[in-house]
């Protein structure tokens, strides 16, 4: 914990509270006044919780504290490995939790080798992307035989219908990816060294105790439960899913481009047939194409809706999961630290 300017500040706020509520209880038992007794007796006895929490925090909280070695010995004992940023070594959770979404080099689970999220997603982003403008480019030509206009625009629009609405959901899940690991980093970076100093002093103080209290549940929450639901997210994609795998991804974006490929060449063929002025040749040139492109889209499709579900329920239906755990944990932690935090009407209990 960086903050041990902090720590004097909260030390020293506490032993003034502890001699304010010295000195209302001695005048409450010297005027026999009952409210200014109770008040001083409860202000006393909330200084002594203060003073045992600011203690366990600075000690739970420190490079070698019990937070920190809990998360790294959860984080460790999984057979994770990552290659973590400076900023975030204190914490692996958050580390690992990070390389997951948006880490250049490939993360170990249980021996296992996984890309991030991110490099499993813009591959194939960009693998769609090309394909799409190749298939829409064809799409828009126009061939001549003889006295007949042709244009593929009928039998490309389903598949650019589908290419459109994976594009989308890839750029979607890749906007999530990047907002999640921003919101893990920015975590690292004030969870411990802003937000818990604060929350200790404003704990201290008489007017703002329960703001404090709120404050450090959610530092709790954020820099412990967060990143190891993260953790618990990955152990359960690694068991039942393996469309993380690199060679899936290539696999995918390969087929892509041979797509691609395959519609450049039918444009070719086309083109040549209509120079050799064979209506013959034409019709025979487009059936090849329609049969070329239809013929392996079902399955490509098929292997590229089951790879961006995958995406979908990794990037947006786990993280929800996390956040839920994460609230449930801060208002928790708040009650027992004599706050609240209320998240409305999303948990009743």
């Amino acid at each position: 914990m960086s903050g041990i300017g902090v720590y004097d500040v909260s030390v020293g706020i506490i032993a003034i509270m502890l001699a304010v509520s010295g000195i209302l209880l001695g005048l409450g038992y010297a005027f026999n006044d009952k409210k200014l007794k109770e008040f001083g007796r409860d202000e006393l006895l909330q200084s002594l919780i203060n003073g045992a929490i600011v203690g366990f925090l600075f000690v739970a909280f420190s490079g070698s504290g019990f937070f920190t070695l809990l998360v790294n010995t959860l984080a460790n004992s999984q057979s994770l490995a990552a290659s973590c940023p400076a900023v975030m070594n204190v914490n692996y959770a958050i580390c690992f939790a990070y390389n997951y979404l948006v880490g250049l080099s490939p993360i170990s689970i249980n021996g296992a080798s996984y890309p991030s999220l991110m490099d499993v997603s813009l591959p194939l982003l960009i693998g769609l992307s090309v394909s799409y403008t190749t298939l829409s480019l064809v799409s828009s030509l126009q061939f001549s035989a003889g006295i007949i206009s042709i244009s593929l625009t009928s039998v490309l629009s389903p598949l650019l219908a589908q290419l459109s609405y994976l594009i989308n959901v890839l750029t979607f899940a890749i906007t999530g990816i990047e907002a999640q690991a921003i919101l893990l980093k920015f975590i690292a970076i004030t969870a411990v060294p802003v937000l818990l100093p604060v929350g200790i002093v404003l704990r201290a103080l008489y007017l703002t105790r329960r703001l404090g209290g709120a404050i450090i549940a959610i530092t709790i929450g954020l820099f412990v439960v967060f990143p190891l639901t993260y953790v618990f997210n990955a152990e359960l994609t690694s068991s039942y899913f393996n469309t993380t795998n690199a060679s899936t991804t290539d696999s995918l974006v390969s087929s892509l481009a041979n797509m691609k490929d395959g519609a450049m060449s039918a444009v070719l063929n086309i083109n040549s047939a209509q120079n050799s002025t064979s209506r013959n040749g034409i019709l025979s040139s487009l059936s090849d194409t329609i049969s070329g492109l239809m013929g392996g889209a079902e399955a490509l499709f098929k292997e590229l809706a089951s790879a961006v579900a995958f995406l979908i329920i990794d990037i947006f239906f786990l993280p929800v999961f996390s956040l839920i755990l994460t609230a449930i944990s801060i208002k928790e932690f708040a009650r027992l630290l004599g706050s609240e935090a209320s998240f409305g009407r999303l948990f009743i209990y």
